[in-house]
């Protein structure tokens, strides 16, 4: 019996983010993306930031890798609290805080393991702080401490792990090794939330000290409510909080 949510972890590049979309489209499901609410789970914890320098250059990777978990930990707690407030729906939960040993008992789960070079390759894109190369360094031994951490867990509590080496497409392969539910309706409300959840984190990430000087367009989800529907629209913030509905095409 397919259980109506299922769980999508892994380290930074493994895939996760496309896999669950592209679930989430094929099956009608709602996308729980916990990156989205980084900024509120912050806020709520309420407890001490560090700057873009203090993260990755003053902390030991080891050191970095060990404070995730511990991060990752009270996020995925409190994406549980907000999972069991929303209305019923078959979801897909993605994201790099997912722990395998706090995956509810029966839920179905997978997690997506980068390789090293890979990892790089997705990592090598990212900004960082005012000494980029020793950041990226950085980042890079406390994400595969990370994912080796992740991965090790998922084996131990009998999930399936999939390497990401970045030429394969793993939603099939996802398919293939789970049962994945499928939604009745409600699609044009169920994106409508994620897109308002994505909005309210940007904001968020727009008033903090990292935002960039100039803000851009962001890719937000057709609302139509058609079973398979994948348009994305590119809109500023300030234009999707002025548009009643993000339609592509319809």
């Amino acid at each position: 019996m397919a259980t109506s949510r299922i769980w999508i972890g892994g380290g930074t590049g493994g895939g996760k983010s496309t896999t669950a979309r592209a679930l989430a489209v094929d099956h009608g499901l709602r996308r729980f993306a916990i990156d989205a609410f980084w900024y509120a789970y912050d806020e709520r914890w309420g407890g001490p930031r560090k700057s873009l320098d203090e993260q990755w250059l003053e902390t030991p990777p080891e050191v970095q890798a060990a404070e995730f978990e511990e991060i990752s930990r009270r996020m995925m707690r409190f994406a549980l609290d907000d999972l069991a407030e929303l209305p019923d729906a078959p979801t897909v939960v993605e994201g790099p805080q997912i722990l395998p040993d706090l995956v509810p008992p029966g839920e179905q789960a997978v997690f997506l393991d980068p390789t090293p070079e890979w990892q790089r390759t997705v990592l090598s894109g990212r900004s960082m702080p005012s000494d980029p190369e020793r950041a990226l360094g950085n980042r890079l031994v406390k994400d595969r401490l990370y994912a080796d951490r992740v991965a090790a867990l998922a084996r131990e509590h009998g999930f399936p792990v999939l390497v990401m080496d970045g030429n394969r497409e793993l939603a099939a392969e996802v398919e293939a090794l789970l049962e994945i539910p499928d939604n009745a309706g409600g699609l044009a409300a169920i994106r409508r939330w994620e897109n308002e959840v994505a909005a309210a984190n940007i904001r968020a990430w727009l008033s903090s000290p990292e935002a960039p000087g100039e803000y851009g367009r962001y890719p937000f989800a057709c609302e139509c409510g058609s079973f398979g529907c994948d348009e994305l629209l590119e809109l500023t913030i300030e234009e999707f909080g002025a548009a009643p509905r993000v339609l592509v095409h319809h």
